[in-house]
C-alpha cells in the first residue's frame, strides 16, 4: 500500500466511526438529562433554604447536650 492509500482508509476509518456515532443523543435523553439537572437545582435550593434552620436545631441540641454533661 502505498501513503495515498493508508490515507484514504484512515479518512473511510474515520467516517465510518462518525457515522456510527452520530444520533447517540436523541431529543430523550437530552430532554431526560435536563430534566435530572433541574430536579437536582430544586433539591439544592429546598435544602439550601433549609439549611439555616437545620443547623441552627443541630447546633441548639449539641449546645444543650454540652450543657447537661457540665452541670
Amino acid at each position: 500500500m502505498n501513503k495515498k492509500s493508508k490515507k484514504d482508509v484512515l479518512k473511510n476509518s474515520i467516517k465510518k466511526f462518525l457515522k456510527d456515532e452520530r444520533g447517540e443523543f436523541g431529543v430523550k435523553q437530552i430532554a431526560y438529562t435536563v430534566a435530572v439537572i433541574v430536579v437536582v437545582g430544586l433539591v439544592l435550593a429546598i435544602l439550601r433554604d433549609q439549611m439555616e434552620g437545620i443547623v441552627t436545631t443541630i447546633w441548639n441540641f449539641l449546645w444543650e447536650k454540652i450543657q447537661d454533661l457540665m452541670g
